[in-house]
């Protein structure tokens, strides 16, 4: 399973990103982790040319490490910047590696969210996500204490996982999501 967390910058979603992984027992891929390894002391924003060209490499890294252990979960913290119509060739590459694709999105109210209602904590979402199955998307209030918001986003993992496909060993790419949660009650 491929799980990308899409958001803006001021989300804390890169937190997410790592709870995520710890709890689920995920191979966490960044982009920031990435970029701090290969430029280190590079200060500036990242070009265009640079954001896109980090992004593919953690992209072929997903493909390698799936390939090696198709059953392993990945958390992938990858957005490019200003690049949310980036989802749908997601979901391509997750079909062509035979992974379901999870999207999360993490919002904060009061910022670039207020025009979503807040009715529910993880919902479909609308725009550019359509491309992605609606069980598979996911909505995370970022502004809820980190461990909350965690709890929110496995809650909606293990929610859209419980009848997930089998992998090839019989078991079923939700099993990481149902442990985790057990853990975390």
């Amino acid at each position: 399973m491929i799980i990308y967390l899409h958001g803006s910058q001021d989300t804390e979603k890169t937190a997410l990103a790592r709870g995520l992984a710890d709890n689920l027992g995920a191979q966490l891929l960044s982009k920031e982790d990435l970029h701090k390894v290969l430029f280190p002391g590079d200060g500036h924003p990242l070009s265009e040319e640079k954001d896109g060209w980090l992004c593919d490499v953690l992209l072929q890294a997903t493909a390698w490490n799936l390939h090696v252990e198709p059953t392993r979960t990945i958390i992938l913290d990858a957005q490019r910047t200003g690049r949310a119509a980036e989802v749908p060739g997601l979901l391509r590459f997750s079909r062509e590696l035979h992974q379901d694709l999870h999207v999360v999105e993490c919002v904060h109210p009061g910022k670039e969210s207020e025009r979503r209602p807040r009715s529910r904590r993880c919902r479909p979402l609308e725009g550019h996500l359509d491309a992605v199955p609606r069980d598979r998307t996911h909505l995370v209030d970022m502004s809820a204490p980190a461990s909350a918001a965690l709890q929110i986003a496995l809650s909606c993992l293990h929610a859209a996982t419980r009848t997930g496909p089998s992998n090839d060993d019989g078991s079923r790419s939700s099993d990481r999501v149902h442990a985790a949660m057990h853990d975390a009650h």
